[in-house]
């Protein structure tokens, strides 16, 4: 859940809510709106310490657990998953943090589980050096057996989003709900049948995971009226804000700006965050042909960032998912709202009924944040 939503432009669209970013109950009423609208729970991502990239971009203002507490409260019948670093806490911080909102909430609380940490950062809170990509998932996964045994049956839906070897492993070992960014669904039909496959490989009945894809949706009440709002929400991407979004998964903008030549994307060799998403990215570029410049790969990615991406009416947005449901690509998924709280309204006005008609979502009969999001 972003504050004007998760396309890089939308803060600078006039019906933009900047002017209430420091006000909790805006994501209340988001998280009222999507509740009305099917959503089993809403989810905040969160990135420890600044970063100075993010000039250009709006980013969470309020710490999440803290603003769970208050949106499981005004909210009675949504889950809220927040995230939260095995780098940056200690166990004891994470157990007592998770359980308090389990009571709070009846069991409505998730923990999206994340291994990343910027060396910037752990020097700043005076910690030790960040260990290396895979050390960090093994010391997780240590740290996430202690909290089961204490936790007991009152512990949080674990969610999980690492997509490269070390991360699936992880999710597959671990998580009841899985974040992936697969933009094709051939990619997100291979992603899940791989977590499925190493989930039995650790024991497990492979359907106590939920594999959740992100979706970007850009809505109008035509299909040409949502291609306008994506181009409209395109022109006003910054270099600034493209350099922060590659910035996050390695990958450096080219010194002569977004109108250079397009070639391979790769991430910078000392990057030691999201490891799998330039490859994600490459393949995009690859798509779009030898012609294309570093700007056509972020009118493409923005908002989307890697993930799957519709652009059209209610309907056309709810037959793709119903598509990728039904050709078992996913389980459900993250519905990114290009612009809110605008995108939001209209998902809940235009995709929603066409989707419990079909018997997804809550509302149809769904058990809530135990089974999906």
């Amino acid at each position: 859940m972003h504050l004007s939503g998760d396309h890089e432009g939308a803060w600078r669209l006039p019906s933009s809510p900047v002017e209430r970013i420091t006000d909790p109950g805006y994501f209340a009423e988001l998280a009222e709106t999507v509740s009305r609208g099917g959503f089993d729970a809403v989810f905040f991502p969160d990135f420890v310490g600044y970063d100075p990239l993010v000039r250009s971009v709006v980013r969470w203002p309020h710490e999440p657990t803290t603003l769970a507490a208050a949106l499981l409260q005004r909210v009675p019948d949504l889950g809220v998953i927040v995230t939260a670093s095995t780098v940056f806490a200690t166990p004891d911080q994470l157990y007592r943090t998770f359980h308090t909102l389990g009571e709070l909430s009846g069991g409505r609380i998730g923990w999206n589980i994340v291994t990343a940490g910027s060396p910037s950062v752990a020097t700043a809170i005076g910690g030790d050096p960040v260990p290396p990509h895979d050390e960090r998932y093994r010391k997780a996964g240590g740290i996430i057996d202690d909290l089961l045994r204490r936790w007991g049956s009152t512990r949080p839906v674990l969610a999980q989003a690492g997509a490269s070897p070390a991360g699936r492993d992880f999710a597959a070992r671990y998580a009841e709900v899985v974040f992936t960014a697969t933009p094709s669904k051939s990619e997100a039909i291979a992603f899940r049948s791989d977590l499925r496959r190493r989930a039995i490989g650790f024991g497990r009945d492979p359907d106590e995971i939920r594999v959740l894809p992100g979706i970007l949706t850009v809505l109008g009440a035509t299909d040409d009226d949502a291609r306008a709002l994506h181009d409209r929400l395109g022109a006003l991407v910054t270099e600034h804000a493209a350099r922060h979004m590659l910035g996050m998964y390695g990958v450096d903008l080219p010194a002569e700006g977004l109108d250079a030549r397009l070639d391979r994307v790769t991430s910078s060799p000392g990057h030691d965050g999201i490891l799998s998403r330039a490859a994600v990215l490459d393949g995009i570029a690859a798509q779009l042909g030898q012609a294309s410049t570093w700007r056509d790969l972020v009118n493409r990615i923005a908002g989307s960032r890697g993930h799957l991406s519709v652009t059209g009416s209610g309907q056309t947005v709810a037959a793709a998912m119903n598509d990728w449901l039904t050709d078992g690509a996913c389980d459900g998924f993250v519905v990114k709202f290009a612009h809110s709280p605008g995108g939001a309204d209209d998902f809940v006005r235009t995709v929603s009924p066409l989707l419990t008609s079909r018997g997804i979502g809550s509302r149809a009969g769904w058990s809530g944040i135990r089974t999906t999001v």
